[in-house]
């Protein structure tokens, strides 16, 4: 599985100088090369590691502008600061989860497989309409995840 590139607003520069400027309230977004400088007044996101993504959420609400960029490299997911987020977690046994990061997900949609000790298999359900923008592995003795969605409510 591959990872997607998170870029947050005000973080130290990291990782190879990637940089993404966000113009106009989102509705422009461009990406930087590595020794590009910029001079405007757009919001300026530095790229992060991707399992820090949780640093940035407090009560499910995220504390600042997150750009998540998907490994096919085409698809972008823009979250302004105060976005919330639905978190979903998956516990049991073994957990194999069945969505992806970037994946649309309808209400109902199952995000993993849980199998239980004695060999059942139960599932994990979404509650809402959404995009599944991240899903992180908590580290325990057994597998578990868990998924956060961007609902489509307005």
């Amino acid at each position: 599985m591959k990872i997607p590139r998170l870029y947050v607003e005000g973080e130290v520069e990291k990782n190879e100088g990637r940089k993404v400027v966000i113009e106009n309230d989102g509705k422009a977004i461009r990406f930087l090369d590595k020794d590009e400088e910029y001079e405007g007044e757009g919001k300026i996101l530095y790229q992060v590691i991707y399992d820090d993504f949780d640093k940035y959420i407090l009560l499910s609400k995220l504390t600042r502008d997150v750009l998540i960029q998907y490994p096919d490299g085409r698809t972008i997911t823009y979250l302004k600061k105060g976005t919330e987020l639905l978190e979903i977690p998956a516990e049991g046994y073994e957990v194999h989860p069945i969505v992806d990061f970037g994946c649309r997900v309808l209400e109902g949609h199952r995000l993993a497989a849980l199998v239980t000790r004695k060999g059942e298999i139960r599932f994990v359900n979404t509650p809402v309409t959404g995009t599944v923008v991240f899903m992180k592995e908590v580290p325990t003795k057994r597998a578990n995840y868990v998924f956060y969605i961007l609902s489509e409510k307005f």
